[in-house]
């Protein structure tokens, strides 16, 4: 009587194998987000938004895979392989290069870029605290260049930022564009230099108000340099967004997934307009310059990798650990950058861990 033999897997490894091929397509299909236009195919910027889910999900079935049978955990070891690019873009795999010290040499541009939330945190209000928090950190980190996105200013009294920035910087150059302004208080973007603004200009987004792009051309060590202060298309969640995505485990609300959807849809696709124009820009040039602010998207997106095309992404040169600079109640991800043109040397890299605003200050020093 002849034997069946036994099949080496089990249903249940057969099941997982399935579902590990699922994942690695997934994961792959991820990679397209970075390259293809949302105006030419908005679905895949989806994909590019969850690949630090996929990304996890084949590091679990590699681990799962090296314990039950080790060679089929080269499906997803080589997908990521595939994509290392883009892991080095979340995670820096090294030591990191900066401290919260003083530049180590007069010859470098040490360049900040913070979306500071109005100087406030979740809330509606104001406080002291949260206020003199972040203005001590300016202080301390002494920026040549200082970039702030959602900057609010009174006209005058203990909130009246411009002047406050002016005096810890010790400068009187500042360029700032408001969004909105009514007599007392002021919105928009700003930029703060040590050295003299010698020209200035703002790029105006279509259909959108507090989005915008400024720049000034300075000069440092005798050579022209221009900065961008960009901040890309906001997703404009409302409170009752923020509160489905907490409680999204525990209740299925239709309507809310569509309309969260939506809302990232409208500013996928807004923000392929804005960097376009942005890139476009600064395509003109023949100056070194250098590229910071609130992208409002991933390192896996169409935003980050248009705009970085052909420049250095200082957290891919000197970055360290986790690159997660945004700390909301949106999933944290790594959505603000600093990009430099090919012939600036980034020195060192540096997210400061201050929960103050929901962003965290990024900083670089610069070699021109």
């Amino acid at each position: 009587m002849i034997r069946k033999k036994k099949s080496k897997f089990s249903f249940f490894s057969k099941s997982v194998f399935v579902a590990n091929v699922m994942a690695a397509i997934m994961l792959l299909i991820s990679y397209c987000a970075a390259f293809v236009d949302p105006q030419t195919f908005w679905p895949l910027a989806f994909f590019g938004l969850a690949y630090p889910a996929f990304f996890f999900i084949n590091v679990l079935f590699i681990i799962y895979w090296l314990i039950r049978s080790p060679k089929f955990a080269l499906l997803s070891f080589l997908c990521i392989l595939t994509g290392y690019k883009f892991v080095a873009s979340h995670i820096g795999f090294r030591e990191t290069t900066a401290i919260a010290v003083p530049k180590s040499s007069q010859n470098f541009l040490r360049v900040m870029t913070y979306n500071v939330h109005n100087f406030k945190k979740f809330g509606d209000k104001n406080d002291e605290f949260t206020k003199d928090q972040i203005l001590d950190l300016i202080r301390k980190e002494q920026p040549d260049v200082l970039c702030i996105q959602e900057f609010f200013s009174r006209k005058k009294g203990d909130y009246n930022f411009i002047k406050l920035i002016q005096e810890i910087m010790d400068t009187e150059h500042y360029y700032f564009e408001p969004s909105t302004d009514n007599g007392y208080e002021t919105l928009g973007m700003a930029i703060f230099s040590k050295l003299p603004i010698k020209n200035k200009g703002i790029l105006h987004f279509k259909d959108v108000q507090g989005n915008e792009a400024l720049f000034v051309d300075v000069k440092f060590n005798d050579k022209p340099v221009r900065i961008y202060n960009v901040h890309f298309q906001s997703i404009n969640f409302k409170p009752e967004d923020y509160k489905y995505i907490k409680g999204i485990t525990k209740e299925r609300d239709v309507e809310s997934s569509r309309r969260i959807g939506s809302r990232l849809k409208r500013a996928f696709l807004k923000r392929s307009d804005q960097v376009k124009l942005v890139k476009k820009h600064t395509e003109e040039l023949n100056s070194p310059f250098v590229v910071v602010g609130d992208f409002n998207d991933t390192p896996v997106s169409f935003t980050v990798n248009y705009m970085s095309d052909g420049l250095k992404n200082a957290f891919r040169e000197k970055g360290s650990g986790f690159g997660i600079t945004y700390n909301g109640e949106f999933p944290n991800f790594q959505i603000d950058y600093i990009l430099v043109s090919k012939e600036v040397n980034v020195k060192n890299y540096l997210i400061i861990d201050k929960k103050l605003s929901d962003h965290y200050p990024v900083r670089s020093d610069l070699e021109f």
